[in-house]
């Protein structure tokens, strides 16, 4: 899993970089054998006026296909990234969840349908 961050009207320091991307890498390591990419951009909306501006884009690509996009606004760089990486984290679970409940669906429908008898001549459960 690769993790490129961006800053956009924001100055990141090395060390606040290697933050972001640990804090992206404890929420989705688990998950890392299904994400191929992960891009982060951290842009602050109103520049040095203040006020909740800085917003956390992220973009993970999935293995084999697919793509995620998370936003998140905070009053800091880590507080909207710890944010979007929870966010990210939760989504792309729910994304493989979602596609192993569909496959055994599936599975179990062709079972049922063998049990019934009405199993196609093409298809052997043996």
């Amino acid at each position: 899993m690769k993790i490129l961050v961006r800053a956009v009207n924001l100055e990141l320091d090395g060390k606040v970089r290697a933050e972001v991307e640990a804090r992206l890498r404890v929420g989705l390591d688990r998950l890392a054998h299904r994400i191929q990419r992960v891009t982060v951009r951290v842009v602050d909306q109103n520049g040095p006026r203040g006020g909740m501006d800085i917003t956390c884009l992220v973009d993970v690509r999935l293995r084999p296909r697919g793509r995620l996009f998370i936003q998140e606004t905070d009053l800091t760089p880590l507080g909207a990234v710890s944010r979007a990486a929870d966010a990210a984290a939760t989504a792309v679970t729910r994304r493989f969840e979602r596609s192993r409940d569909l496959h055994r669906r599936g599975s179990f429908k062709r079972l049922a349908e063998a049990s019934n008898g009405n199993r196609p001549a093409s298809e052997s459960f043996a």
